[in-house]
């Protein structure tokens, strides 16, 4: 029973982030129809960047600066795709995305090198350890806590953005009807753009915060994007909803496929792809997607 508590933990902190990620997979296919698979690099860019940043100065400032680097990035990106968006096909525009993904790896690389750079704990007793208290046989860290709380927060503020802010309308207008919204005067370009800095802002946030206490390196974005996209899939593509419970569920049950599956332990990583698979087979729309309206 506590070892079931612990992995139910661990699978819910890790299944936030790739929540965290879903979401900004579902942001940018909903305003393009396009899969975002540059989408893991800004989850990576907002970890290196808060690495270098905790060198020298505080949380504080590190966080803050991560994301805007990370919108900057997916400002970038966004500007590479709106540009062909008319000529190209959707393909073209997701092995652009591809392209950039391996641009924005290579570059880190280049800048940054390829060893791991630490990052220490929001709230820990030292850079290298975390504070914990046990709660039902489980040994429970406050980063997980705070990974949990932040995930919350981003999922509200999206809510409320979205559904009060005349902005958030717009954008909800230009993935709906594109057509009809510029005509009612909506700037579709600019919109396309903002739901990139949106999605890639978001990205970072999940790069500062898994990354804290172990590691920032410029391949991690690989994997974690690859599990938010199995997420958004599972959740239907377009539903924010959909991709938070799936991404939290996508982590539960690969943290418990170890104790289900014993032998399955040194392939617990590759439980998100297996499940994948198996629901595009039987539920190609995901297995929360909403159902559209038949006219």
């Amino acid at each position: 029973m506590e070892q079931f508590s612990q992995l139910l933990v661990s699978g819910i902190a890790n299944g936030c982030i790739y929540a965290i990620v879903a979401i900004g997979f579902s942001i940018i296919y909903a305003g393009t129809q396009v899969i975002n698979f540059a989408q893991g690099e800004f989850v990576m860019v907002g970890a290196m960047v808060a690495a270098v940043l905790l060198a020298k100065v505080s949380l504080l400032i590190a966080f803050p600066v991560a994301i805007l680097a990370g919108c900057l990035v997916g400002a970038v990106v966004g500007l590479c795709v709106l540009i062909p968006l008319k000529r190209a096909s959707v393909v073209s525009l997701v092995i652009l995305t591809v392209g950039a993904s391996l641009l924005i790896r290579g570059l880190a690389q280049l800048f940054w090198g390829e060893e791991g750079r630490m990052v220490p704990y929001f709230t820990g007793v030292t850079a290298n350890e975390d504070n914990i208290f046990h709660f039902a046989g489980a040994v429970i860290g406050v980063q997980q806590i705070w990974v949990v709380a932040i995930t919350i927060a981003l999922v509200i503020a999206t809510h409320c953005f979205f559904k009060y802010t005349l902005t958030g309308r717009a954008m909800r207008a230009c993935a709906l009807n594109p057509t009809g919204a510029r005509l009612v005067g909506i700037n579709v370009h600019r919109m396309i753009i903002l739901s990139f800095i949106m999605a890639a802002g978001l990205g970072a946030v999940a790069g500062v915060t898994v990354s804290a206490g172990l590691y920032a390196r410029c391949t991690m974005g690989a994997a974690l994007g690859l599990k938010g996209f199995c997420a958004a899939v599972l959740g239907g593509l377009g539903n924010y909803s959909g991709g938070i419970a799936a991404g939290v569920l996508l982590g539960v049950v690969e943290s418990l496929i170890v104790l289900i599956i014993p032998s399955m332990s040194d392939y617990s990583d590759a439980a998100a792809f297996v499940i994948l698979l198996v629901v595009l087979l039987l539920k190609p729309d995901g297995i929360l997607a909403r159902k559209k309206a038949v006219a």
